[in-house]
Formats: C-alpha cells, structure tokens, sequence
C-alpha cells in the first residue's frame, strides 16, 4: 500500500511537471515574416540563423503561411539567411537574440537575379506583440559601462522602475535576494543561472554565482510569467554567463581603495580608521578547437579590512566614569593610590574586572578574602555575605567580563573569491553541449546585526557575528535540433552550499548577551550560531515542437534540496536537524 502511495505521488508530480513547461529560462527566439515584392507570404523559403563567431548554426523549413520560427536559441548575435525558388537571397545581419524574448523579422523577397542585405542595429527594441509578462533585459553593454558599488551585477536590476532595494540584509543569519518586485517580499523571487536554479533552499535568498566578468546579460521578469516560473510569486532574474568563441579575449582588472587617498567616514570616531578594499580579477575566454569548442574562465576575489566605527564605553572608553582618589575613604593620606572610579565602590570591577593593585593593602580588612581561593581583587563586595556565621564571598564568576574590552571600534574583515569556467562544444549543428562550474568560498567577519525589538544602541565587537560559506554548483546541458521543428533541451545541476553563521570570537563573544539600553550591547549575538549544509539536485527536461505556426512546449523539472541544519539561538537551547526533498 504504501509503495503504491508513493507510486502514485510520483506520478501526480510528474503529471504537473509537464503541464508547468519550462521552456526559454535561459535561451530566446527568432520569428521570420517572409513575403514577396506584393507582400504575400511565401511558404516554401529555408531559414538560417548563424552565430559567426561561436560556428552556431541553426536552420528550419517548417512554416505555417510563410511563419518561420526557429526555437530555442543561445543569447547572442545572428546573421539570418532567408533563401526561396525564384526569389534572391537575403541576409539579416546583427539580429540580437536576447534570453527569455523572441525577437521578430519581417522579410520581403526580392526577384532572382539580385542578393539583398539587410542591417538590424542591435540596439533597437524589438516588439514582441505576443508577450503577456513585464520584461527587462540587462545587456553585455550595460553591465560592462554602467557603475555600480561592490561590483554585485544583480543590483543593475535596481534600474527598472518597478525592483526597489529590499531593506532586509543581504547577509547573516537569514538573507533575502535583496530585491524587491513589483512590491512582493524579497523571499519571493527566482534566480536562475543558465536555466538552472542559484536560489538558498533554506532563506530563499541567492547563492553565490559568477563573477560580473562572466555575466553575458540577465533578463527581470516582475509580472505575468510563463507557467515554467512557478515557483516564484515576486519576480524572477534569468542571468546568462558568457561562453568564448572563436577569437580570444580577456581582461584583468582591479579597483582599489585606502585610507591614505579616501575620505574619512564621517562616522569615525578615530582621525584616521583602518580602511583597504580589493576587488581585483581576471577573465579570459577562446576557442580549444576553431567552430568547435571554447571556454571562458573567471575569477575575481574581494579583500576587505575596515574599522567597525562604536562609540561604546564613551568618552574615553570608561562609559562616563572618572577616577576618583577614595584614599582618605580608608584613612590613607591623599595620593596612596586607592583610586575607583567614580560612580560606586565596585564600578572598578564593572569595568576591568579587577581593583587596582594598590588595593591589595586592603585584603582581609576592607576587601574580605573569598573562600575558594581566587584574588580577592576581583570580586564584587556587594555580593559577598560579611555575616557570620555564614560568610561567603566566592569570587567574580569564571565567565564574568569586564565592560572595558567591549569599547571602542572594532576590525572588519572580508575575504571572498568567485571562480567559474564555461565550455562550450559543437556535436554538430544539430547538437551543442554546455559545461559550467563555479566555486565560491567566502569569509566575513565584525557583522553588524540588530535583533528584532532590540532598543535603540550601538553592538559592541562582541556583539557582532561572522559568516563562512563554501558554494560549489555545476551544470551540464545538452541541446538538441531534431528535425526541422523539434527542439530538446536537457539540464542537470548538482550544487552544494555550506554555510555557518557564528558569534564573534572576539572577548565576550560566547557570554551571555548583555543590553544597556540606550547606551550599547555587549555579549553573543542572539542569532547564531547556525551551521546548515544543502545539496540540490536539478533535472530539466524541455522539448519544443512547431506545429501549424504555434510553438507546443512540454517540460519537466525534478528539483530535490536534502540539508541538514543545526541551529543553536542561545546558550543551552537544544539542537535540530532537517531533511526535505521536492519536486516541481
């Protein structure tokens, strides 16, 4: 019975796969239009769409009253050939193929006897009268040209007027893609890279991709998508990385900026705070065989070492307290040494743990000797019981810290790299096979974070929090032209992302937090620590047929996610682990 069960589950997934296709998540299409010098249409013409300098080549028949569709196309820039009995020859030349639209050409045939081309600027939109969704396209120029902070390409979606920057953080505990869509939450929102699935399973966030270097373009679709989008309810972000071709070309690159020729924070409490920022990289890209296969390589690393800017413990690190010369407190004349500070006999111990050394003089009189042993230095004097005959006063606890360590800035650091390399080979004209790889390790520490229903204050370097995380994904994908009308498009992905989110390892960073309300806070991070592996693995199966002019897409999509989670948000609390699978 219960294989049964699962038997028929299987099925009913599989079922609704099919009906929610998913067909042109990282491809485009060419619509032709041809007709004679009286503008009928001409059934019988050959169609033929060539990327020169990636040898791509791509031809169909197959019409509907001189309709003429060829499916499924790699992002790029085609020479379309139009041949028919009894009329010239003619070549469209720069027709650009974007992902996720279909771009269309109307033709019109000359006599024989002469050969037309014809010249199609790249920059001009095309209208595609048969869209439904809300689309914007974010191409090689834009993203090679436009400026951007912290080089994080998916921020160039921010210029379509209706993506705004989400508030959440983009990093910690539990980050969002950082963009909201069309007023829909950031958790909301699908990212694919080259048709396969770059979302964190966990938050719904986005996992870490390719460099901006190895970015061709990525399209934003904020409403009415295709049934293949199910799975967001925001927006969805289709991004294209670069493959090479059959010339070679490459860059290195760096950006850099430092304390010594940048502005001062005017946040810093410190004339002239640490400050260094690297991002540098290289990418290269070729053939290993001419029209037969290429590569295209990345990588660009990020170093940062900051000052985290707190006023903590101000003025002058000791929260407002001054020394105070308590000597004739203790019938010592002025200037013995027995200086507190001021604003109670124990505020000393608040601050550095301990009295000053000249209070030794004071053991077994003033200051009573704690039964266990420890200094009797560090002990509060309020808490220990003078009465007999139950004395006791046992010392400061072993995990007891003073507020001193917790003032002032604190470092910042980053360290993380991105690598990623393409290969691209032509089987043949009727087959083209695809493999990416990406690696991404990454460190962050001196995280700012603010907990919900935190009053107002400022985090002390304890308080912050530090990330690591190590994405690794792959993707391989084969395309294939059966016919003059058919196209099959197969991907598999496996991906990995492990990540941990830790308090900081600074003074105090394990304590028990601590809140001064409106002054500042001290001790562990409430939010970590979280330590979560998730491995997915991805089966897209999508296949294109033309018939009578219509394009018939049916697909399937097998997504399963299996982690494990464990998650620990205070001291003591127990631990948990999670397992779960899908399918779409």
């Amino acid at each position: 019975m219960m294989v049964r069960k699962l038997v028929t589950v299987a099925v009913q997934l599989l079922l609704l796969a099919t009906l929610a296709f998913a067909q042109g998540v990282a491809t485009g299409d060419l619509h032709v239009t041809v007709r004679d010098p009286k503008a009928s249409l001409v059934p019988n013409a050959a169609v033929t769409a060539r990327d020169e300098s990636k040898a791509l080549e791509r031809a169909t028949s197959e019409n509907t009253d001189g309709q003429y569709r060829i499916l499924l196309l790699p992002p790029g820039t085609y020479t379309v050939t139009i041949t028919a009995p009894g009329f010239a020859k003619a070549t469209v030349t720069g027709v650009a193929i974007a992902v996720g639209t279909m771009a269309e050409i109307p033709i019109s045939l000359s006599v024989a006897g002469t050969e037309e081309v014809i010249n199609v600027s790249s920059a001009a939109e095309l209208v595609e009268t048969q869209r439904t969704s809300s689309t914007d396209t974010i191409d090689q120029r834009r993203i090679d040209n436009l400026a951007i902070n912290g080089r994080n390409y998916i921020n160039f979606a921010l210029t379509d007027s209706q993506v705004l920057r989400d508030n959440a953080p983009s990093i910690g505990a539990a980050p969002t893609s950082g963009l909201n869509m069309s007023g829909q939450r950031a958790r909301s929102n699908l990212v694919n890279v080259d048709g396969a699935d770059a979302t964190d399973n966990s938050t719904n966030g986005v996992r870490s991709t390719v460099s901006q270097e190895a970015v061709q373009e990525f399209q934003i679709i904020t409403n009415g998508y295709a049934p293949e989008y199910g799975r967001a309810s925001g927006g969805v972000v289709n991004i294209i990385t670069r493959s090479g071709s059959n010339d070679f070309h490459g860059d290195v690159y760096g950006y850099l900026r430092n304390r010594n020729f940048q502005a001062v924070n005017p946040f810093s409490t410190v004339p002239d705070p640490a400050y260094t920022r690297v991002q540098a990289g290289t990418a290269f890209g070729g053939p290993i065989k001419k029209d037969k296969t290429y590569y295209y390589f990345s990588y660009e690393v990020t170093r940062r070492h900051e000052t985290g800017f707190s006023s903590v413990g101000s003025p002058n690190g000791t929260f407002g307290m001054v020394n105070f010369d308590a000597s004739p407190v203790f019938g010592a004349p002025p200037g013995s040494g027995f200086n507190i500070q001021a604003m109670g006999g124990s505020s000393g111990i608040a601050l550095n743990g301990s009295y000053p050394a000249s209070f030794a003089a004071l053991e077994g009189t003033v200051i009573p000797v704690p039964g266990n042993g420890s200094n009797p230095l560090t002990q509060f004097p309020t808490s220990c019981n003078l009465g007999a005959p139950n004395f006791l006063c046992n010392g400061l606890p072993s995990r007891f810290l003073g507020l001193l360590p917790q003032a002032g800035n604190y470092p910042i650091f980053e360290g993380t790299s991105l690598y990623s390399l393409r290969l691209d080979h032509n089987v043949s004209n009727s087959n083209r096979l695809t493999i990416r790889a990406n690696v991404s390790p990454s460190t962050v520490t001196g995280i700012q974070v603010n907990g919900e229903n935190q009053t107002f204050g400022q985090n002390a370097f304890s308080r912050t929090s530090s990330q690591t995380y190590r994405d690794v994904a792959g993707m391989v994908q084969d395309t294939a032209t059966i016919g003059n009308n058919r196209v099959n498009e197969f991907r598999f992905q496996y991906a990995r992302r492990g990540l941990q989110y830790f308090y900081s390892d600074s003074l105090g960073g394990s304590n028990v937090a601590a809140n001064i309300a409106g002054f500042g806070f001290v001790g562990r991070e409430p939010y970590s620590y979280i330590q979560r592996v998730e491995q997915r693995y991805q089966f897209t199966d999508n296949f294109s047929w033309t018939i009578a002019g219509h394009r018939q897409p049916q697909g399937q999509l097998f997504q399963q996610a299996v982690g494990s989670v464990l998650a620990r948000l205070f001291p003591g609390a127990a631990k948990s682990h999670a397992q779960s699978g899908r399918a779409l």
